[in-house]
């Protein structure tokens, strides 16, 4: 084999001038950033906080809330008029509340876990100057306020069959009465379950009234929503925050015309401008009829586990049915078939048969112990018996995973595929560990991290992992591949050492990684190159006023069919998240620009 030799001064020339080469065939991305899951983008410092546990209200409509934690800092949140006006600490107590004759009411409670937290409660029952009272009617209190006319509010909440605000006349302690409810009995469960109207009520953690005798509603199960309602009942405004460690996914059937979250639907218009494009309608969550819905139990979703995010929605046998990861290993598969608008637990795939993190809680009731399962909703009740579940295999590793139009998962850690054996009777999606297929690594391979398949073109893209399994080092496209290709073209992600995610739509792959706070790079599928990099825009505050990409599944791609690219972020920091419209090749003039950036 000859070599060919060149002096020094020949490979700086040659250096130059491939780096020239590579910058001119990267031209700049046009493209628009827009945001869902927040009434506010983030920018000028405003966005409606993770979680309110504890909320109070001002005589002057002023309302400040209580949050045990938000990504942003905002602990303490002030709202008024639909606005968020500042973050200052005034102690508010959903707990506890004085009378007009200076009583003082609590609402005991036991919380469900003391020594990890101390925001999840079960309610004991209420108090007046220590002297139990007993109220009719009410099932789970989970907050009380006073009103102006004296009566005593109590949201009347967490699963119970109410949902609604209830107002007692507590003149005499003895013999409390119910004079007025507030809401629709029922909550989100009730009219068309799931669907979205002022006075369905869930969740409920706050209430009070203004000297106006308007009335606060704060509700909070893994999101944050502040309703302000006349004394007629008529719905002043509302804030909304819904996204914690969560991730947004255009709805494959209809275009995008839906964009869906853990527990939300949003209806948009792309023809909006951004924040006036989505519209939230459904919220998919019902803890009175699914109590063990995990999507309700912070200890599940929100606390030490973070074990639900990043959803992905898949069409099988015509039916709609969504599929959730983890932040970080996936240790469990959950599976949601539709009722309607609400989502009902249906299937699961335990990943590895220890305990959750940082809790003293068990989940999912009745597992197996000690032992990797798998559990299918075999009696229709969306609840988990302990005869319905079943080993799983031993191949099983915590992970991420990608689910298929033909509803076979593939699993990066181990690199196999559950196969998808149809929908039973009750219309769970049905997998067994001994219905898999172990996969083949492609070419240059070595311990896949993060798997990718597009059906449309036969396109796997596995990513190997980097310095540990948060992280990975370089992406593989391997076309053709369930009709035998194995060959493989290589790009190294730009985040570089950072790097964590990839994901893949038409004819692009996009990458993200830990701290570089939401920006995505683009590669090309039929060779690797890299095309430029999105990034945040003044839309949303920019890349200073954005977050890390926290999950290893945080960004997932769409292509629309007129050729656009929706590009979903995970934007914790501002409790949301970010939405990219990329249309490849369309004049700068045609698009808003929103910090297009060059190949680096």
């Amino acid at each position: 084999m000859k070599f060919l030799s060149l002096k020094p001064t020949a490979l700086v020339l040659a250096s130059q001038l491939l780096f020239v080469a590579a910058t001119a065939a990267a031209e700049p991305l046009d493209y628009s950033v827009s945001w869902v899951g927040n009434s506010f983008s983030g920018a000028s410092n405003k966005w409606v906080q993770n979680f309110f546990i504890h909320t109070g209200v001002q005589p002057d409509g002023t309302v400040n809330t209580w949050s045990h934690w938000d990504e942003g800092g905002k602990k303490f949140g002030v709202y008024k008029n639909g606005d968020v006006v500042g973050n200052t600490n005034v102690n508010p107590n959903s707990l506890e509340t004085r009378d007009q004759q200076g009583r003082l009411w609590k609402l005991n409670v036991e919380y469900t876990d003391p020594k990890h937290q101390e925001w999840e409660f079960k309610p004991k029952g209420i108090t007046c100057a220590g002297a139990a009272v007993t109220f009719p009617g009410l099932f789970q209190p989970m907050a009380i306020a006073m009103a102006n006319d004296g009566s005593l509010m109590i949201g009347d909440s967490g699963t119970g069959p109410c949902q609604q605000v209830l107002l007692y006349d507590v003149a005499d302690i003895a013999k409390p009465k119910l004079v007025k409810t507030f809401g629709d009995y029922g909550g989100i469960g009730s009219g068309t379950p799931g669907q979205i109207t002022p006075k369905k009520l869930w969740g409920i953690r706050g209430l009070g009234m203004d000297a106006k005798g308007n009335l606060y509603v704060a509700m909070s199960e893994q999101g944050s929503v502040l309703r302000s309602f006349a004394p007629d009942g008529k719905l002043l405004w509302e804030v909304h925050g819904e996204f914690f460690c969560d991730l947004a996914v255009a709805d494959p059937s209809n275009n995008a015309a839906d964009v869906w979250g853990i527990q939300e639907r949003y209806a948009m218009d792309w023809s909006k401008p951004a924040g006036a494009d989505s519209k939230w309608i459904s919220y998919t969550l019902d803890r009175h009829k699914y109590p063990n819905d995990p999507r309700g139990l912070m200890h599940v979703k929100q606390q030490g586990e973070h074990g639900l995010t990043s959803p992905q929605i898949v069409y099988l046998e015509g039916k709609r049915f969504m599929f959730v990861g983890g932040m970080f290993a996936s240790n469990f598969i959950n599976i949601f078939r539709f009722d309607g608008e609400i989502a009902v637990p249906s299937g699961l795939i335990m990943q590895w048969g220890n305990n959750l993190y940082n809790t003293d809680l068990k989940w999912p009731p009745n597992k197996p112990e000690s032992k990797a399962s798998i559990w299918r909703d075999l009696n229709g009740d969306g609840d988990y018996q302990a005869n319905e579940f079943a080993a799983n295999t031993d191949r099983v590793n915590p992970g991420p995973f990608r689910v298929d139009q033909k509803g076979n998962i593939w699993m990066a850690y181990g690199f196999f595929r559950y196969d998808f054996q149809g929908l039973d009777e009750q219309g769970n999606p049905i997998y067994s560990a001994d219905k898999i297929t172990v996969l083949d690594k492609p070419k240059g391979v070595k311990k896949v991290a993060r798997v990718v398949y597009l059906d449309d073109t036969d396109t796997l893209i596995v990513a190997e992992e980097g310095s540990d399994m948060r992280h990975i080092s370089r992406v593989f496209i391997c076309k053709d591949y369930l009709t035998g290709n194995r060959e493989t073209v290589s790009f190294a992600p730009g985040a570089g050492t950072e790097a964590a995610c990839v994901t893949a739509a038409g004819d692009y792959a996009f990458t993200g990684g830990w701290k570089e706070r939401g920006r995505i790079w683009v590669n090309r599928l039929s060779d690797g190159a890299e095309l430029g990099v999105l990034e945040p825009g003044p839309t949303v505050g920019g890349v200073n006023n954005t977050g890390w990409i926290d999950l290893l599944t945080g960004i997932n791609a769409f292509r629309r069919q007129d050729g656009e690219y929706l590009v979903f972020v995970e934007e914790n920091y501002k409790a949301k998240s970010l939405i990219y419209r990329w249309r490849p090749g369309a004049p700068a003039e045609d698009r808003e620009p929103q910090g297009s950036t060059q190949h680096r």
